[in-house]
């Protein structure tokens, strides 16, 4: 029995060392890529899967939707604005969302609407309490018999929905019913239904036997009484703060394409 056991004691022996010698001979370097490849596989695939480590390009489009529409609502569960587009688009490491065609439906009012409209928006936070429109932007202003009051367009401009603001420092054209009024920079207050005109207002109104010609620095248009008045001549505060918001919106796409 002891005879047995050694035998088979140096088989086995004998067969473990045979067997490491031809596999070192043979099979090492096989074996050795083999592990470098799944270690590397492994540590791609983590990678992969961990946002942080991915380089994408904060310019180009990961998450859109196609023809949306978003609606906000207050407290009592009433629309405050409606907005939809052709398409709306967010950026990897960036908060930002921009919108190609954008519309936009403010209720000042149960009975008035305010509808702005414009080739792009760009909204630095995705939160929409400040939006910025570029090209061709238009907004209007229409009563409860949905007649429209007043319509300004310009090529640039930023709403702020929630305070129901829109400005601009950009050239602006102003049509009511009965007059054209241009000037360089805008405030429009949704809510009082007042506009003004920051610098080189000129009006010119019409009726059916007669037109007059206005200029001034400075005019305000009341929508309630319906009235175009001059302003005194001012320092340029309003055109200075406007500039520095609009750069402050403009920096969050900036410094997300230098990265």
């Amino acid at each position: 029995m002891k005879q047995a056991n050694n035998i088979l004691k140096n088989i086995s022996q004998e067969n473990i060392i045979i067997f490491f010698k031809k596999f070192s001979k043979k099979n090492i370097i096989i074996l050795s890529a083999l592990l470098i490849s799944i270690l590397w596989i492994n540590y791609t695939l983590s990678n992969a899967l961990n946002s942080n480590g991915l380089k994408l390009d904060s310019k180009i489009t990961n998450h859109f939707m196609n023809k949306f529409k978003m609606v906000k609502t207050n407290s009592g569960g009433n629309i405050d604005w409606t907005m939809w587009g052709d398409r709306l688009e967010k950026f990897p490491n960036s908060p930002r969302s921009e919108v190609i065609n954008p519309v936009m439906h403010i209720n000042s009012t149960e009975i008035e609407t305010w509808v702005i409209k414009a080739k792009h928006a760009l909204d630095p936070d995705s939160l929409f309490n400040s939006i910025y429109l570029t090209e061709d932007v238009e907004f209007n202003k229409y009563d409860n018999n949905n007649n429209n009051e007043i319509n300004v367009t310009t090529t640039e401009a930023v709403v702020y929905p929630d305070t129901e603001i829109i400005e601009t420092t950009e050239f602006a054209t102003i049509t009511t019913p009965d007059s054209t009024t241009t000037g360089n920079g805008l405030i429009a207050n949704m809510k009082s239904g007042q506009i003004k005109i920051l610098s080189n207002a000129k009006r010119l109104s019409y009726t059916d036997k007669q037109s007059q010609e206005l200029e001034g620095e400075r005019m305000l248009y009341d929508l309630t009484k319906k009235t175009w008045v001059l302003l005194k001549k001012e320092n340029q505060d309003d055109k200075m703060k406007i500039q520095e918001r609009t750069k402050t919106i403009l920096k969050t796409r900036k410094n997300r394409e230098v990265k």
